[in-house]
């Protein structure tokens, strides 16, 4: 069964921001269910998770070029520099790409929004860690595992989902690797992405009801 992201209009707004190269289709449609279908493969994108204005779980695309002068899936307005994933891979080469490593992915997502993607409204979770806390990622035995040199308690459920996601799309197309977080505080059980993770509510108080 196809993996379904609920904020079609969020997801559709934000592809045309953020220009991945992806084609109109009937796939994408306002009120209606988007699928992670009409992605680039990942040869050819890198792909973070982050929160929509109204606090729901959505994919952000960025282009990634397998050639020469390769980027790295930020606009300059982030923390990750320069990198050349895949520059002596393609078609020059004679060589298949490579997708972008998991770990740059998940540096990518801890960095924050690009610029347009900020433009769209989307947004991280403040609980989740400095992109230098990322200690490694591995794959084992059909299941990821992202460490992190920090504490996991402070990360809320939301903020775990961003990185599972994350993690789960870069290591597969449909999303559907279990991941395992680790930190200094020891590792949480095995998790998939929930692509209709929602930001809590908050909560009102006494005063504000009246």
């Amino acid at each position: 069964m196809r993996r379904r992201i609920r904020a079609a209009t969020a997801l559709a707004a934000l592809l045309a921001l953020t220009g991945c190269g992806i084609q109109e289709t009937d796939v994408i449609e306002a009120g209606g269910p988007a699928t992670l279908d009409v992605l680039p493969a990942r040869e050819h994108r890198m792909m973070a998770f982050f929160l929509s204005p109204d606090g729901l779980l959505v994919p952000s695309p960025r282009a990634v070029d397998t050639g020469p002068g390769v980027w790295d899936g930020s606009d300059g307005a982030g923390a990750i520099g320069p990198e050349r994933d895949g520059a002596d891979s393609g078609p020059q080469s004679g060589t298949a790409p490579e997708p972008p490593s998991t770990a740059k992915t998940v540096a990518a997502l801890l960095a924050g929004p690009n610029a347009a993607e900020k433009r769209a409204g989307l947004s991280n979770e403040p609980s989740l860690p400095d992109p230098a806390t990322v200690a490694g990622t591995e794959m084992s035995g059909g299941t990821a595992r992202l460490t992190l040199d920090t504490p996991l308690a402070p990360l809320t459920r939301i903020a775990r989902q961003q990185l599972v996601c994350t993690i789960a799309y870069a290591e597969s197309d449909n999303g559907g690797v279990p991941v395992v977080l680790v930190g200094t505080d020891g590792a949480q059980p095995a998790e998939t992405c929930d692509n209709g993770a929602r930001r809590p509510a908050p909560t009102a108080t006494p005063s504000e009801t009246g």
